[in-house]
């Protein structure tokens, strides 16, 4: 059931529609979404951490995700993709496209997401194995958030989101270190509090990597320690990663 050019392009139209809508202060949209990739497989443990968006959300799995989700017990609402590198399952709920497409079968899920009026997107399975497959995920998260809506994906040992200007906090994950990168050519404003390394209005450019391995620290009486950052312009990607201690 292979989608059309022009059903193509309504989704992007939904998309440009979404942020005219955004910028008109209509922001009435929450609706969370759960997908299931075909990267490196996550813990058990590690989806019941986000037990609470799951149950609240629509569960789409791209391509051989569904195994992902069969696998951490997690039911499935759609099942979508080109099945070039798995089976296809016997599901009522199930949407066939070509292998020779446009669309990354996780960009296939968040369009779907989209169109379901999803603006929450927490994805699984996004890491791991090809560099250029991870490059594209990232990317995808930066197609979430130019619709206006928000995207994170999770992972035994890492954690990834893309933020637009504003102002955010870490939380501290035990073992694990923070690394800020600039995703479009230029973060301006930055500043970091609360961390190893703190900055105050710092330019981030994609040209130097100047925000890499920091660690949450927090501020007195905190329950949980948290880093706060916030910048001014541009995109920029966060990515907490578990530190490696067996030398």
């Amino acid at each position: 059931m292979a989608r059309s050019q022009s059903q193509g392009m309504k989704v992007m139209w939904k998309c440009t529609s979404r942020q005219s809508s955004l910028r008109s202060g209509n922001t009435k949209m929450t609706k969370k979404c759960t997908i299931f990739s075909g990267g490196e497989a996550v813990s058990a443990q590690c989806v019941a951490e986000y037990k609470d968006f799951i149950d609240d959300s629509l569960v789409i799995s791209a391509d051989k995700g569904y195994k992902l989700a069969q696998a951490v017990g997690v039911k499935s609402d759609i099942i979508m993709g080109d099945f070039d590198s798995a089976e296809k399952p016997v599901f009522d709920n199930i949407e066939i496209f070509p292998s020779e497409k446009d669309d990354t079968d996780l960009m296939l899920a968040i369009k779907e997401g989209f169109e379901s009026g999803c603006d929450d997107f927490l994805i699984f399975g996004a890491t791991g194995g090809r560099v250029d497959h991870l490059l594209g995920n990232i990317q995808s998260l930066g197609y979430i958030l130019s619709c206006g809506g928000e995207g994170m994906i999770a992972a035994d040992r890492e954690i990834i989101r893309l933020y637009r200007a504003g102002s955010y906090r870490i939380y501290d994950r035990e073992g694990f270190s923070f690394s800020l990168v600039a995703y479009t050519d230029k973060v301006e404003g930055l500043t970091i509090k609360g961390a190893k390394y703190e900055v105050e209005d710092c330019l981030l450019t994609n040209a130097f990597p100047l925000g890499i391995s920091n660690v949450v620290k927090g501020f007195d009486g905190q329950d949980r320690k948290y880093a706060e950052i916030s910048f001014k312009s541009g995109y920029l990607l966060s990515v907490q990663s578990k530190m490696v201690t067996d030398f």
